[in-house]
């Protein structure tokens, strides 16, 4: 048999790519243009779905690359229909010859190999053994070598993604110039969607683990159908002991079995830490955050923290506004819940923040921007604040906290409650469908102050603006009857209207009060102090105002009820574990807030 290469059909080999990639040109042409969808491989011979946007005419000397990397879905696939307007405000990109990249990391949808749920950083090995932060280089070697670029690549992405674009900081090359992790999840223990301090964050666990938890058996186009559904009366729900609440998920999904066997801060949750392992990042780094992020508000203050302080010499800027998640890409967003926030916000962020970023370090135009960018959060009410742009409110800042601010002691008043985890105090008093509802974050917090089993404490009304500008630090001497609790703290802006707006709210476990390794039982019926803190705040309040503190021990069912009874590991609580508990709140210079604040 003749196995030498026939010339014709080496030359319609050739040609082929060439071909395809005109077909799908066709109605790309008209919005300058082309979609192609590859399967890029890695070192270990693995391919990752991805799509390609490439502008027919490119600019002189090349267009800089925009890589977006998530496990989420890039539907429709194998698809080559251009449309501009898939991007929304990141259309931006396109107007400026940009070459924009989608790709789905490892083990998701049509990308080939094992998905593990945030895969630490191989600091050590990278070469030896792949990573995300080697997929990155090696798909930066791959576009360098197939599209018509400068040679200089930006990174970004929200949520999960954030923090696939923190990594692709690690990874070395060259070319890798720019990188934006938004809202990135950080620290599933210490903060973000599953826990919280140690303390495990319920419905959003359970609604988004439920599926995406799930091992996929083969490459496929569509998400698994979730194990477990939640049924529509989501109070009613969640009330089951959570060894029960887990169990259909438990057994049969990995991940759900690592958060059960780990319930403490062990090395399993560390090594999963984006930070954990970063040395000297060679890329800018913006890190955008939310002021009112549900779901990974901690992530972005910690990633800047933890990048600034393994990597001195990086430069690693901060923005932040009063956003909820992802809101920085909704471009009519100015409300949230009974707040206000002001129009345009998203939009300011695209055109004068984030493009101006990317184009710096990828196209030696644009400006960097300052250590800080800040929109603080201030009057929330409808009638002063809706319609208002947001623009001539921005601060731009040369350090977090801002120069000047200094801190202040509000001092809590003690009381008693009986914290009865069978009638837990609810996070929202609007709250009962199917998921979380993100409104929470900046809602009235009347409901809460009028039960029995919350404590509340007010300052004088305000005759001057307070800015509070930083970390808030919680300390509470308390007092139990109970061998385990979780202490929920919240900070409100009383608006003159009554309205008890919500600023921030934390909880922290009595367990981990002196370690997150290693959980002790409180001594029912002594004294102790749990400390802990929670992400910084930005927020003004005005002449007329007060502030507010409320204290409560359950969060329901945003937080996992906590039984009250001290379990070696809590997801194994059953029903006769859940009791009712005495709890004081001991009035004492130990139980206070510490807040950073800037007096006007």
């Amino acid at each position: 048999m003749n196995t030498s290469p026939n010339p014709l059909n080496e030359a319609l080999k050739r040609l082929l790519p060439a071909l395809l990639l005109l077909c799908c040109c066709t109605a790309a042409s008209a919005a300058g243009y082309t979609k192609r969808h590859v399967m890029i491989p890695m070192r270990d011979g693995i391919g990752l779905y991805t799509n390609i946007y490439e502008p027919l005419t490119p600019p002189p000397g090349g267009s800089p690359i925009l890589i977006m990397r998530t496990p989420y879905s890039l539907a429709p696939y194998n698809d080559n229909a251009f449309s501009a307007a898939h991007f929304g405000l990141d259309s931006i990109y396109l107007a400026h010859g940009y070459i924009l990249v989608e790709q789905n990391v490892r083990g998701t949808y049509l990308s080939e190999g094992e998905f593990e749920q945030v895969r630490p950083f191989n600091a050590r090995r990278r070469r030896a053994k792949t990573d995300e932060a080697s997929d990155v280089y090696d798909t930066v070697e791959w576009l360098l070598r197939h599209c018509r670029s400068n040679g200089r690549v930006g990174v970004k992405g929200t949520s999960y993604p954030g923090f696939y674009a923190t990594l692709a900081a690690y990874s070395g090359h060259p070319a890798v110039r720019a990188v934006s992790p938004q809202a990135p999840v950080c620290d599933w223990f210490m903060g973000d969607d599953i826990h919280h301090n140690g303390a495990f964050m319920l419905a959003d666990s359970y609604s988004f683990g439920a599926s995406f938890f799930r091992r996929r058996p083969s490459p496929r186009t569509t998400a698994l159908p979730p194990l477990a559904s939640i049924d529509t009366a989501i109070a009613v729900y969640y009330r089951r002991p959570i060894a029960e609440l887990l169990l259909p998920l438990a057994d049969s999904v990995p991940f759900w079995r690592d958060i059960v066997a780990h319930p403490n801060y062990d090395a399993f949750w560390r090594r999963r830490k984006s930070t954990a392992g970063a040395g000297s990042v060679r890329p800018a780094v913006m890190v955008v955050g939310g002021l009112y992020d549900a779901e990974d508000c901690y992530g972005a203050w910690e990633t800047w923290r933890g990048l600034r302080a393994r990597s001195p010499r990086t430069e690693v800027f901060l923005v932040q506004a009063p956003w909820y998640h992802h809101a920085w890409s909704n471009d009519s967003y100015q409300q949230l819940g009974c707040a206000w926030f002001g129009t345009g916000s998203a939009r300011y962020f695209i055109r004068h923040v984030e493009y101006p970023f990317f184009a710096c370090y990828l196209e030696d135009r644009g400006h960097k921007p300052t250590a800080v960018t800040l929109l603080p959060s201030a009057e929330t009410a409808p009638e002063k604040m809706k319609d208002r742009p947001s623009d001539d409110r921005w601060q731009r800042l040369d350090s977090w906290p801002p120069r000047g601010a200094e801190t202040m002691r509000f001092y809590l008043e003690g009381g008693t409650v009986t914290a009865d985890p069978l009638h837990p105090v609810p996070y929202y008093n609007k709250g009962n469908g199917k998921k979380r509802d993100k409104n929470y974050m900046a809602a009235d917090q009347r409901f809460a102050s009028r039960r029995p089993d919350v404590l509340t404490c007010s300052g004088p009304i305000l005759t001057d603006t307070l800015s509070l500008m930083g970390p808030v630090d919680v300390s509470l001497q308390l007092r139990a009857s109970c061998t385990d609790l979780d202490a929920v703290v919240k900070l409100i802006d009383v608006r003159p209207d009554g309205c008890q707006l919500l600023v921030r709210g934390d909880v922290m476990p009595a367990r981990f009060r002196r370690s997150f390794r290693r959980p002790q039982p409180v001594r029912p019926g002594k004294d102790f102090v749990l400390r802990f803190r929670m992400p910084d705040v930005a927020h003004l309040l005005l002449p007329g105002h007060r502030l507010m503190v409320q204290v409560q021990f359950s969060w329901y069912p945003l937080v996992a009820v906590n039984p009250q009874t001290f379990l070696p590991n809590p997801y194994k609580a059953q029903a006769g574990d859940y009791r009712p508990a005495r709890i004081s709140l001991v009035k004492s210079k130990k139980s206070c807030l510490t807040l950073t604040v800037k007096r006007n």
